[in-house]
Order: C-alpha cells, then structure tokens, then sequence
C-alpha cells in the first residue's frame, strides 16, 4: 500500500498507519549497509554529545557523569557496541550457522540508537542526581522520589523500544523468528548488558 494518496483535490495525504508500521520495524526493514551506516551515524553523534556534555556509557543501556577526550568517547562506543552485540552473534549462531555476523552487528547497533536517547535527562537535569540513578536507583529514590520516578518511566520506554527494536534486529539477521528465537534473544540481552558493563568497566579502570 502506497504511504500516500492524492485525493480529487490534488492535495497529497499521508498513509500514517503504514508510516508508523514502517518506523516500528525499521531495524528489520533496512538493508545491512543502511543499518551499519545510520547505527554508525549514531555512535559517532552519542560520542560528540557524550564529550560535550561529560556522559559516559557505564553498559549497552545506561550513562553516567564523567569527562574524557572525544577520541575516548568514541572508544567507549566502540566497546560498548563490540562487547553489547558479540553474545548476540553467539546466540545467532545457535540458530542459524549461516548468520551474516557484518548483517548482525550493523542491525543491532541501529537498534541501539534509542538508548542514545538515555542522555537527554543527564543533559537537561542534575547530573549528580542523574548518574545516581543510573548507578543505584534504590538510592536515587530516597533521596528525590519525584526525579527517580520520572526517569523511571523515562528509561522504561527507552528500555521497552530498545528491546523491540533489539528483536526485530536480531530476528531478521537470523531470518527465523518463533518462541525459542525471542527466547534466546532474551538470554542473549541479559548476558550483552552485563558483558558490556564489565568490558566498560575494565575500560575506565585503566584509563582513570
């Protein structure tokens, strides 16, 4: 169905539901090269926003306060995306010996844009409120109810899209979809966001 119509009048109308279906599945809808260019695209301008407003990522879903040259940055995004989306790359395996591992990685950093999202809050609130969240929400929550609930929500949409977009990525790239590929998905998530947060921490530690 074509995204547009001219009506008798010649005034030119949107097909806004098949604008939206297309946006929901855009991971799965991009060919690999436009999924590894815009991912990339994207990393590199979470890099630039991370330098010029000191976030750093702590794992593939959060950030935290903290200052380093832009060349960093863009080393921190580099890890985050290698170490996020290597457990993915296992679990496609499993499925599908023939997983394209450029189709995968490009699809899944595409995916990941979202989370750059997740620096809004640190840019426009508190930063020390902020990454007291992002590092110990039960603290964050005694001392500022209002806040911590707020970016609850805030990053439970974020978190909700990623995973979704996440899905689409990861099913598309193994071209098999069903209980047991949303199943290892799920596994694979779990294990990429602590992988992540272990390799970045490894990171930090020998350069600060």
């Amino acid at each position: 169905m074509s995204k547009r119509k001219r009506s008798s009048g010649g005034v030119v109308r949107v097909n806004w539901s098949a604008l939206f279906h297309r946006m929901v599945d855009r991971p799965a809808t991009n060919s690999s090269s436009q999924a590894l260019m815009w991912g990339l695209a994207w990393l590199i301008i979470g890099a630039i926003v991370g330098w010029r407003f000191d976030l750093v990522p702590t794992s593939m879903l959060s950030y935290t306060w903290g200052s380093a040259r832009l060349i960093w940055h863009t080393a921190f995004g580099l890890t985050m995306w290698v170490s996020s989306t290597v457990v993915f790359f296992a679990g496609a395996a499993m499925l599908n010996r023939r997983v394209s591992i450029a189709e995968l990685f490009g699809r899944m950093l595409f995916a990941h844009w979202p989370v750059t999202l997740a620096m809004l809050p640190g840019i426009l609130t508190d930063k020390i409120a902020y990454s007291t969240f992002m590092r110990n929400p039960g603290v964050a929550f005694e001392q500022s109810p209002m806040y911590a609930s707020l970016l609850a929500v805030i990053m439970t949409i974020i978190l909700v899209w990623y995973l979704y977009w996440g899905y689409c990525a990861f099913r598309r790239s193994v071209s098999r979809s069903g209980v047991v590929t949303f199943v290892v998905y799920v596994i694979a998530f779990v294990l990429s966001v602590y992988l992540s947060r272990v390799t970045l921490g490894a990171l930090y530690a020998g350069i600060w």
